[in-house]
């Protein structure tokens, strides 16, 4: 007889738990996304071509992880009996990487990339299993619903974040101990808030033994595929205008250092305004309108008047309502697209979310890259007029035009799902 697993505990297998560890992990990622190119350039004193190549190298580690973990859990089973074991060291590692980063002494590349390949290891050892558990959610409360709770903690822990990059970003380059205590909070934060994650995997991993038997099958379709590659495009643009906005002049160093508190609050609005567009219209053509709308805005950026604050307050704020939901709706495409296929075990929705977080960190990555390598022509890292964004931003424009295109024809229906508002 097949085991039974134990009693439901809400806070071990519900969406508290999933919500808890989704926004520890949220900490770490925005963090890390938002501050590392930053610390590199401006604490460490690498040079920002360099930076940007050890931000692309470190990206590209992460994909990798993904795409090695993915396969592994599938092809040996015995993986999910040490999984709850294994996350817990990744969950350490990765707050431990995150937090040690500003530590460093300057002008030494080896020990930041050793440090950086330590977090994105740790990291994706950790996000992987946590992505799997989402199927279960899904089939309770909707592709949608599901990617509107992660919006919302991914959200909530960038605002987290945006609060804690202000003094860390008046600093303009001086490493105190009150910056480097701040970041190490941060860190501890999302490791208390990730600690649910073994418990749930140790259920979880009792649940997939039974499920095997009943059969599966591939994990990898053509429209995951092409999902895939318009998400690396698309979202490689959208981060890399966010990074570039903490270099440019958009009125004093004030409003400066609250770009990612004002992108992040624009990130939350964006849950309430674009769930019913998805609803109406489906969440594929609404993430293809998303991609469309950005890539026409973004490179607007490059006509605002030097140092005038209301203009940069507006753009802000038009900016992250579109990355919002373009970051909301890939979710829910994705779950759908995975979804879809049906009979999908815990192991195989991981491979496929693996195949897809595969593709946003190397888009990440070539964002850093591009914006190192933007530095790098501009000749000078901060205060940078708005003017000089055109490069950067036609290049965003590509990116997100494509992007909108390959979400909006990708095989299979772009109708709307019946999902209800809650």
């Amino acid at each position: 007889m097949s085991p039974c697993p134990p009693p439901r505990l809400p806070w071990q297998t519900g969406l508290t738990a999933y919500g808890s560890v989704h926004f520890g992990k949220s900490l770490l990622w925005a963090g890390e996304d938002a501050l590392t190119l930053y610390i590199l350039v401006r604490f460490l004193q690498i040079e920002p071509a360099l930076a940007g190549s050890m931000f692309l190298a470190s990206a590209l580690w992460n994909a990798g992880c993904d795409g090695v973990f993915g396969v592994a859990l599938l092809r040996w089973p015995l993986l999910q009996r040490i999984l709850p074991a294994l996350s817990m060291a990744a969950i350490l590692a990765a707050g431990g990487g995150f937090a040690a980063l500003p530590m460093l002494p300057e002008g030494n590349p080896l020990a930041a990339g050793a440090l950086l390949v330590l977090f994105r290891t740790g990291f994706s050892l950790a996000d992987l299993p946590h992505n799997g558990l989402t199927r279960r959610l899904a089939l309770e409360h909707g592709d949608l619903g599901v990617a509107r709770l992660r919006a919302i903690y991914s959200a909530a822990a960038a605002l987290v974040v945006g609060c804690a990059s202000l003094p860390v970003l008046l600093a303009e380059g001086v490493r105190s101990s009150s910056v480097i205590l701040l970041i190490g909070a941060v860190g501890l934060v999302a490791v208390v808030c990730m600690l649910p994650l073994p418990s749930m995997l140790a259920r979880e991993a009792v649940r997939e033994r039974r499920e095997r038997a009943a059969g599966e099958g591939s994990f990898i379709d053509p429209a995951l595929v092409v999902f895939c590659a318009a998400s690396a495009v698309g979202l490689a643009g959208l981060a890399a205008a966010g990074k570039a906005m903490l270099h440019l002049d958009l009125g004093g160093p004030e409003l400066t250092a609250a770009v990612l508190l004002l992108l992040t609050c624009g990130r939350l609005a964006a849950v309430w305004f674009w769930s019913p567009v998805a609803r109406s219209i489906g969440s594929r053509s609404a993430l293809a309108l998303a991609y469309g709308l950005s890539a026409t805005f973004i490179p607007l950026v490059a006509l605002l008047p030097q140092a005038t604050p209301l203009p940069a307050l507006v753009a802000l704020g038009v900016m992250s309502l579109l990355g919002g939901g373009v970051a909301m709706l890939s979710w829910a495409v994705l779950s759908e697209t995975i979804g879809g296929k049906g009979g999908q075990t815990p192991a195989r929705y991981a491979a496929a979310f693996g195949l897809f977080t595969m593709s946003i960190k190397i888009a990440l990555g070539l964002s850093g890259f591009a914006v190192g390598g933007w530095l790098a022509s501009v000749g000078q890292s901060a205060d940078i007029e708005p003017a000089a964004f055109w490069p950067l931003g036609v290049a965003i424009m590509a990116g997100c035009g494509l992007a909108a295109v390959l979400t909006r024809y990708m095989p299979g229906s772009a109708a709307p799902s019946a999902i209800s508002p809650a």
